[in-house]
């Protein structure tokens, strides 16, 4: 199978049913009907596809390095945005690199802690799809929804710390008693910034809220990038709740995103409250914290990544990429 003959199993579309006369009896008594027919289809396939990918929330394009159409680094990073969707950790986390050379292309995505599988997997396939029309020949790109983000790039994406510009979004409502808000705000940011920190190496994720001035309670979350050490993910998240108050400037809820870790606080249940931290298939797939060789295509071999796991663990290899592109396959 080829990698494009695979790329095309991985599009789904839903036609509704139109009926339409056969054609040979259209052609021959109503010529416009079928005509019609098939406008009908075209037109719902078109408003289909457009509804599918909806804006992101922040994106960005780096201008540092570009690829020309058909070139090597093309083909790479074509194999890896249709691969990278199989490779959840079972945690959300998604990470495959085409290698060769200074045309290696890598590729992460992190969905949000508490999404489910389903909103998972079509965030991470709009992004796909919506970056690469942003981005259409920018070697290094990001794009990012509340549910998930996604990042490529020519160069190692594994690392601590990555750029450091930010994007970050307020509510436009201010509280009416900014001190005592924040007072409120800071102590619940620390206490989810050290449960996300401890949260292992699959999943650096905590939720939780407080309540506020006025009896409104506030409602928060963080994340980081389950690569990240402990301190790593503490410092990162850190630095973010550091700036509110600078920029919020005493609103009511608001956003920073880092592609390593981020946070989200509002005054209104905006995540899954009865979320339980549980693998989302049924291979739960240790991640290495720094996998020198993420899962990847070299030549015509595919080398799949595995963890160092302890004695007492069960380790399941995801070999499954290397069966769906029909390569065979060597764990290391």
């Amino acid at each position: 199978m080829s990698i494009k003959e695979c790329r095309s199993k991985f599009v789904f579309i839903y036609l509704p049913t139109i009926y339409c006369p056969h054609p040979q009896q259209t052609m021959s008594m109503f010529p416009g009907k079928l005509l019609f027919c098939f406008s009908l289809i075209h037109i719902y396939l078109i408003t289909t596809i457009t509804l599918a990918q909806p804006d992101f929330v922040f994106n960005r394009c780096d201008n540092a390095e570009n690829y020309t159409a058909s070139s090597t680094y093309q083909r790479h990073l074509d194999t890896t945005l249709s691969i990278l969707p199989t490779t959840n950790s079972g945690f959300g986390f998604f990470n495959f690199s085409t290698r060769q050379g200074n045309d290696t292309a890598n590729s992460i995505a992190l969905c949000r802690g508490d999404v489910n599988l389903d909103a998972c997997s079509s965030c991470l396939n709009d992004s796909i799809v919506n970056l690469r029309k942003l981005c259409p020949n920018q070697k290094e790109a990001l794009g990012y929804y509340d549910h998930c983000l996604l990042q490529y790039s020519n160069s190692d994406l594994l690392v601590y710390p990555q750029k450091r510009d930010y994007f970050f979004q307020f509510n436009p409502q201010n509280t009416t008693d900014i001190d005592k808000f924040n007072g409120a705000l800071r102590p619940l940011m620390d206490e989810l910034r050290g449960a996300a920190a401890a949260g292992g190496s699959l999943l650096k994720f905590a939720s939780g809220n407080r309540t506020g001035p006025g009896f409104d309670r506030i409602y928060a979350l963080v994340q980081c990038a389950p690569y990240l050490t402990e301190q790593e993910c503490s410092e990162c998240l850190e630095d973010e709740v550091s700036k509110i108050g600078i920029h919020d400037n005493g609103k009511i809820g608001g956003k920073i995103v880092l592609p390593t870790c981020y946070f989200r606080f509002e005054i209104y249940p905006f995540f899954n409250q009865s979320f339980r931290a549980t693998p989302r298939h049924h291979i739960r797939r240790q991640l290495n914290r720094r996998p020198a060789a993420a899962s990847m295509i070299d030549s015509n071999v595919c080398l799949v990544s595995y963890n160092r796991c302890n004695s007492s663990e069960n380790c399941l290899y995801n070999t499954n990429i290397c069966d769906v592109m029909n390569y065979s396959f060597t764990p290391r």
